[in-house]
């Protein structure tokens, strides 16, 4: 079997085992997995709610500013499942620094079920101090995905594991400035966990399992950010919201490392004449994007309401990912240039009677993700949503909220080759998703 080149390896394997490593930040954010599900009303109305018309505490979420409704002290907890299905179809791969001039096998050709099933739990507590002043915590995990590629599929160069897990804690104020005006403001505080792995041939001519290395990132980081908000009720049926989170800057400081038999791992060494170990530190920095939203409610008697809301995310802060290693890898620059994206839904509510509500809403969400970097570790497209939800008042003091959501995406196109994937391999495939997501919601005022 041909060896791979020295030259190409001392410039291009370093990236290849790595470049899993600037997907992070795309995962972490994405449309697709960017955990909205905060509120049992925002997501049965399709987040049309969000921004304004959310009427428990949860609101903090999307408006800190909302929570100025809330008299007394309250508390709301609400616990998510979100089930996705998922399909690759059309698959086919060559093998790193080939020049896509060598095919690569693996099983199953089209891998289904790889995006797993994601968990999420939100806790949000507020308490007025005084009528013009409510103060509010809320704690939630705002991202939350996994997925699998079996380590034997053609994709394996590209992307195996993906595990992200992280957990936001957000002191929050509201202030009643007038009789139709109010403001709020929360600091946000999000510690992130990742773990990303990818598969490393170390041949070229015939790269097979056998001859595979397994390469896994681990890293974590605590960043800071803020949201700031106001409401306008601008007559007695109509309100309006706006809402401003500010992007997160990340450094993450991780380990990389690598393993297999003890044969496979004296060809890296021997490929990559700087390397000092096979395992290292690896640090790189990432930015959330900001996020500016609109909300309106507009109550056309009192028992129809509409909601509308749209969202704008400042992708353009997600430009390239530069990782510094501490084992003798050179460093490794990947550019992303993604687009600012938009998200807009409209939807409905209607009080059935004394104790029921029902809900609806529809959306549309754009992918900020450019066609040219979409990979099977983020496959984002456009998106639609539709959703209903139910709310149930057990008593004046206890209601519980009921959603369900579909979400539907465009076919995903991956298409990727030439510049930073020549040392992972080109990759082609369809991907096809969809995901029900279902959450149930408690929230209760207490009686001091």
């Amino acid at each position: 079997m041909k060896s791979i080149p020295m030259k190409k390896v001392k410039s291009l394997l370093p990236l290849g085992c790595s470049v899993l490593a600037a997907c992070l930040h795309s995962n972490v954010s994405a449309n697709g997995y960017q955990f909205l599900h905060q509120s049992a009303e925002g997501l049965g109305s399709a987040y049309s709610a969000n921004g304004t018309a959310i009427n428990d505490i949860s609101s903090m979420f999307s408006n800190p500013a909302s929570i100025i409704r809330s008299d007394g002290t309250r508390f709301s907890g609400s616990f998510t499942l979100d089930l996705p299905r998922s399909e690759m179809d059309q698959a086919s791969a060559t093998s790193p620094y080939s020049d896509g001039t060598v095919d690569v096998t693996g099983t199953p050709e089209e891998p289904t079920q790889f995006i797993d099933t994601a968990y999420g739990a939100a806790s949000y507590f507020t308490h007025q101090l005084n009528p013009d002043l409510v103060l509010g915590l809320a704690i939630n995990a705002p991202y939350a995905y996994e997925s699998n590629y079996p380590t034997t599929a053609v994709s394996r160069y590209t992307a195996t594991k993906t595990e992200l897990r992280a957990l936001n804690l957000s002191p929050t104020f509201a202030y009643r400035v007038n009789e139709k005006l109010a403001i709020g403001g929360a600091l946000n505080f999000q510690y992130y966990q990742a773990v990303l792995g990818t598969q490393v041939a170390t041949i070229v001519s015939d790269p097979t399992v056998s001859t595979d290395l397994d390469s896994e990132m681990k890293g974590n980081d605590l960043g800071y950010g803020y949201s700031l908000g106001f409401e306008y009720q601008a007559t007695d049926n109509t309100r309006l919201g706006v809402s401003y989170r500010s992007k997160i800057e990340h450094e993450f400081d991780g380990d990389i490392e690598f393993s297999g038999t003890d044969a496979n791992l004296a060809t890296l060494g021997s490929l990559v004449p700087t390397l000092t170990g096979f395992s290292g530190g690896a640090s790189f920095d990432v930015a959330t994007p900001s996020m500016l939203q609109i909300g309106l409610l507009h109550k056309f008697d009192e028992k129809f309401e509409l909601y509308a809301n749209g969202n704008y995310s400042g992708w353009r802060a997600f430009k390239d990912t530069h990782i510094i290693y501490d084992n003798g890898l050179p460093d490794t620059i990947v550019d992303n240039n993604w687009n600012d994206s938009w998200f807009v839904a409209v939807g409905f509510g209607y009080q059935l009677n004394d104790k029921v509500k029902l809900r609806t809403g529809v959306a549309y969400d754009w992918t900020p993700t450019p066609a040219s970097v979409v990979s099977p570790r983020a496959p984002n497209n456009d998106r639609y949503y539709a959703a209903v939800g139910a709310s149930y008042e057990l008593s004046p003091q206890t209601k519980i909220d009921f959603g369900y959501q579909y979400i539907k995406f465009n076919e995903v196109t991956i298409a990727l080759e030439g510049g930073n994937n020549i040392p992972r391999g080109t990759l082609d495939s369809k991907v096809n998703l969809y995901a029900n997501v279902f959450i149930t919601q408690l929230n209760h005022k207490f009686n001091f």
